[in-house]
């Protein structure tokens, strides 16, 4: 469970991240161009973040899953050597 603490700065962190989110596309929205445009890098930005971040847990849980075959084919390997040891 969490610490008071840390749910207070998750919370914290995740309002000021919403309130962000609505001031870029306020400023994307910009009549300055050069404001848009900077808004508009930020925005790419973030949704590069966010999918690399999601590729990056995918590629997490596929590492998981090959360590867990590796694990199960030494473990397999190691019973069909007792099985040629005792002459089966």
């Amino acid at each position: 469970m969490k610490r008071p603490n840390q749910l207070l700065a998750f919370a914290l962190a995740a309002s000021l991240s919403l309130g962000s989110c609505s001031l870029i596309r306020s400023d994307a929205n910009s009549r300055n161009p050069v404001i848009a445009e900077q808004a508009q890098r930020v925005n790419d930005l973030e949704r590069q973040v966010s999918d690399q971040s999601r590729l990056v847990d995918s590629e997490r849980a596929k590492e998981k899953a090959l360590k867990y075959q590796l694990k199960s084919a030494k473990q397999e390997l190691k019973a069909r050597k007792q099985q040629a040891k005792s002459g089966y």
